[in-house]
């Protein structure tokens, strides 16, 4: 038996990362105990490099698992030179939190030239591309399949989805599944109840508009953590381990 938790959409806030799972009760020196990260480890905290150490070291030692999100792919078009889309995201997602949380300098947000930046990262984490461009994008486990985005039902080969689809499907816009559960991030859970209006604003104080979301087989568990400051974890018990 193995009892595993399962978070996602991080967004480079490793103390509220640490004091949610301490009080979910994950003890990474308890054998019986696993994380699964459902990606967006980084962008719109500050602790995005804090956040990478954690979970490698955790990665390392055989007691976390993860698969890709959106955000960890900007990480990598970040590392292949891709300024313009760095630049786009610095802009509109935060990854200048992410730069500066990796580099120790500040990111301008009309900047253009990350080549000293990518310097300074890759003398950092060397590791860092490989590790991220060899994570999967869903782990099927039991009768659970895990992902960042979404997963379409309706198309029987959906395994050959392309990566950059896959992490950024939305799993409500999709057909869901007949005879699995499957969890998702990527969609926060108060803009999904936004959208059906069953919320009129959002109220950081109010917890029930954060929480996950369970229906059609699915369970939805983006916290939006940067404007709520919560995470969201799920606790799933698996006979064979992850």
């Amino acid at each position: 038996m193995q009892t595993v938790f399962v978070t996602a959409d991080i967004h480079g806030h490793f103390k509220i990362l640490k004091d949610t799972l301490a009080k979910k009760g994950f003890d990474p020196d308890n054998p019986g105990h696993h994380l699964l990260v459902l990606g967006d480890l980084f962008d719109r905290g500050d602790e995005s490099f804090e956040v990478y150490q954690y979970l490698r070291h955790l990665y390392d030692e055989g007691k976390a698992s993860l698969v890709l999100g959106n955000h960890d792919l900007f990480m990598l078009e970040f590392l292949e030179g891709k300024d313009e889309r760095t630049s786009f995201n610095v802009i509109h997602n935060g990854f200048d939190k992410t730069l500066e949380s990796f580099t120790g300098k500040t990111v301008q947000k009309n900047q253009k030239d990350f080549s000293k930046l990518r310097k300074i990262v890759n003398e950092q984490a060397p590791e860092l591309y490989g590790f991220l461009d060899t994570l999967p994008l869903y782990i099927e486990h039991e009768n659970v399949i895990f992902t960042h985005g979404g997963i379409d039902f309706s198309n029987p080969e959906w395994k050959k989805t392309p990566r950059e689809t896959l992490v950024w499907n939305y799993q409500e816009q999709l057909t869901p599944p007949d005879n699995k559960t499957v969890v998702v991030g990527h969609d926060r859970t108060a803009l999904i109840r936004m959208r059906r209006a069953e919320a009129r604003e959002l109220d950081e104080k109010k917890d029930e508009l954060f929480e996950p979301i369970h229906e059609n087989n699915v369970w939805y568990i983006d916290s939006f953590v940067e404007f709520s400051k919560r995470l969201n974890v799920l606790v799933f018990t698996f006979e064979r381990p992850l």
